[in-house]
């Protein structure tokens, strides 16, 4: 019995060398993040724009160096159906799951209990969140990161070292660039670099990606008392 998605993989092409890759790297562990905290340390909303500005301005550079930008960039046309329904699937399931859980605690019960009570109403402050925030944390961020972290850092250590090890060596370094020690982004990261060594493009992963941003908003605004399940993730 044969898979009900058959997985297509494009023969993905580098999109910077080795040395620009731990050049970028470099920089931004040891001057970008310097930087913005002697400077915007008195601005807290500034420091995700400034990242995002950094990463924008390397896939501006990197797609006018390129003959061939999208494609020598991991957004090569070919299969692209097959790989926006692999990256749909994976991440539809970690959305559908919040419903899902949310629905055994009420089923079971456990919704009385303290612990589940306080978190559903501890964490329904910012209800409100401006549109175009909600759109670049489920659309600019994913893209972004995963250009730079996925298709850049990834796809580099795996030209110089073997599939296993780069994939949790990219997923290290995506944790460790938020300066936050989290399973949640390391298995964000693992899962990232597997489904782009699986599909040779960015569209799975970028999706994957998106789909935990929502169902972090979700989980924080929606179904806040899910936070007593899923705390090992943050």
């Amino acid at each position: 019995m044969g898979l009900p998605l058959k997985i297509k993989k494009v023969e993905s092409q580098e999109i910077w060398d080795f040395k620009f890759t731990v050049t970028m790297v470099l920089f931004y562990f040891f001057v970008l993040y310097p930087g913005i905290q002697l400077f915007f340390r008195g601005h807290p909303w500034m420091p995700q724009y400034v990242y995002l500005l950094f990463f924008t301005v390397i896939l501006l550079y990197v797609l006018g160096i390129k003959k061939n930008p999208l494609n020598q960039s991991g957004f090569s046309i070919q299969h692209i159906g097959n790989h926006l329904m692999i990256g749909v699937i994976s991440g539809g399931l970690i959305v559908v799951a919040l419903p899902l859980l949310d629905g055994l605690i009420l089923v079971s019960g456990l919704d009385k209990h303290e612990l589940f009570s306080v978190n559903q109403r501890g964490a329904q402050g910012g209800e409100n969140l401006h549109p175009l925030y909600i759109l670049g944390q489920i659309l600019l961020v994913p893209l972004l990161k995963q250009f730079f972290f996925t298709g850049g850092v990834f796809q580099s250590l795996s030209r110089k070292y073997n599939s296993i090890l780069a994939v949790y060596g990219a997923a290290a370094i995506f944790t460790l660039a938020h300066f936050k020690l989290n399973l949640g982004l390391f298995i964000l990261g693992l899962i990232t670099a597997f489904l782009f060594q699986l599909t040779g493009t960015l569209y799975a992963s970028i999706l994957f990606h998106a789909s935990c941003s929502l169902a972090g908003l979700l989980l924080l605004h929606v179904y806040p008392r899910l936070t007593t399940l899923l705390v090992f993730l943050f």
